[in-house]
C-alpha cells in the first residue's frame, strides 16, 4: 500500500490544496457569494478551507493503515462500507469541531446549523471521493496482479513445455549421432546401420512418450539398453548397468535418460567400462557411480536444473547430486498418483 499514489508527497502537499480552493468556490457558489471573489479571493475563508482539507485528507491517509491492519470484519464488502462510515463520521466531527471553533473565536459568533451542514456535506463529499480513488487502486491493482500472476503461470507453463520439447529432441546428441553416423558410412556400413537402429528407437521412445507427464520406471529401463548402444558409437566413457534394484515408482519420461548422459559426458572418456547401479532408498532412488569426472565438466546441481525444474511440478523432494566416498549419486524422487496434487 506505501506505492500507492495518495502517500506521495507531492500529491500531499498539492491535493488538499485544490481541494480547499474547491470547497471555498463551492461554499460561495451555495451562499451566493461569488461576488466575493473580485473583492478578495484570499480571504481568510479560504485558508481555513484549504487547512481543513490538510486536517481531513491526512487524516483519510492514515486510516487507510489502520484498516488495512485490522482482520475483523472478514467480508470485504462489510468492511468497505464500514470504513467509509467511519471515514465521514469522523470528517463531520473534525469539521464541526473546526468550523464552531472558528466561527466562536475568531468571527465572534455561534455557525447556525445550515452552515455547519454545507461544511461538513461538501468535505464528506471529498472524503468519499478520496476514499473511492484508494479503492479503485485497490481494484485495479488486484486485478493487475491476478493478470502477472496468470501471466506467470502462463510463462512457466511455456518454459516448461520448451525445457520437455529441448531434453526430446536433445538437439546435441542429435548432432553427435548423425557426426558418427557420417564417419560410419565410409568406414564400415554395418556399425552404421546398427546406429541407425539405436538412434532411431531411442528418438522414437524419446518422441512417442513425449504426451504422458509421468510413466513406470521400467518403460524407461526397456529403452536404456538402445540408448548406451548409441553412446558406445560416440566419443564417450562406454557404460554398462550394474545391479538394479525392483522399484515401484513413476518418472517424469526421460529422466533417467537425462541423468545417465549427464554422467556420461562429465566422465573421462577412457577403455575401460562404467558401472552404474540404481539403488533405492525411501523417498528416491539414486544413479550411482565411481566419478573420473573431467576437468572442465563437472557433474553438479547446475547440470540437472532442467530436470530438477520439471520435477517441482510434481513434488518438493529435490532432485540432487551427492558423495559417498567412494561413489558419486543422482537422487530422483520417487513418484506415486496417490501423493496428492503436488507429488
Amino acid at each position: 500500500m506505501n506505492k500507492l499514489f495518495i502517500h506521495n508527497p507531492l500529491f500531499r502537499i498539492l491535493s488538499p490544496l485544490c481541494s480547499g480552493i474547491l470547497v471555498y468556490l463551492l461554499i460561495l457558489l451555495i451562499n451566493n457569494n461569488v461576488g466575493q471573489l473580485k473583492e478578495e479571493f484570499l480571504g481568510q475563508e479560504l485558508y481555513v478551507c484549504i487547512g481543513l482539507a490538510y486536517l481531513i485528507q491526512e487524516y483519510s491517509r492514515l486510516s487507510l493503515f489502520f484498516f488495512e491492519r485490522i482482520k475483523q470484519p472478514r467480508s470485504f464488502a462489510l468492511k468497505i462500507v464500514l470504513q467509509a462510515l467511519l471515514s465521514v463520521i469522523v470528517c463531520i466531527s473534525l469539521v464541526s469541531v473546526d468550523m464552531y471553533a472558528y466561527f466562536k473565536w475568531v468571527l465572534g459568533f455561534t455557525p447556525s446549523f445550515s452552515e455547519l451542514a454545507v461544511f461538513n456535506i461538501i468535505f464528506s463529499i471529498f472524503t468519499l471521493i478520496y476514499f473511492i480513488l484508494y479503492l479503485s487502486h485497490q481494484f485495479l491493482y488486484k486485478t493487475n496482479t491476478q493478470k502477472m500472476e496468470q501471466e506467470l503461470q502462463a510463462r512457466d507453463a511455456v518454459e516448461k513445455d520448451f525445457h520437455q520439447f529441448k531434453r526430446g529432441i536433445n538437439p546435441t546428441l542429435l548432432f553427435e549421432s548423425l557426426e558418427s553416423l557420417i564417419v560410419l558410412m565410409k568406414k564400415d556400413k554395418d556399425a552404421a546401420e546398427l546406429l541407425v537402429d539405436h538412434f532411431s528407437a531411442v528418438y522414437r521412445y524419446i518422441l512417442s512418450k513425449k504426451t504422458r507427464e509421468l510413466l513406470p520406471l521400467g518403460e524407461e529401463l526397456k529403452i536404456l539398453n538402445e540408448f548406451l548402444l548409441l553412446f558406445g558409437h560416440l566419443p564417450y566413457r562406454k557404460l554398462r548397468m550394474g545391479k538394479i534394484a525392483v522399484m515401484d515408482t513413476l518418472i517424469v519420461p526421460g529422466a533417467v535418460l537425462f541423468s545417465i548422459e549427464q554422467i556420461i559426458r562429465s566422465t573421462i572418456a577412457s577403455e575401460t567400462e562404467l558401472v552404474l547401479e540404481l539403488k533405492e532408498e525411501e523417498d528416491h532412488f539414486l544413479l550411482c557411480y565411481e566419478p573420473q569426472e573431467k576437468i572442465v565438466y563437472s557433474l553438479d546441481d547446475d547440470k540437472l536444473k532442467e530436470l530438477a525444474d520439471t520435477y517441482r511440478y510434481y513434488t518438493e523432494k529435490e532432485v540432487g547430486v551427492g558423495e559417498a566416498d567412494p561413489l558419486k549419486y543422482i537422487r530422483i524422487p520417487k513418484l506415486k498418483i496417490d501423493e496428492g496434487s503436488n507429488h
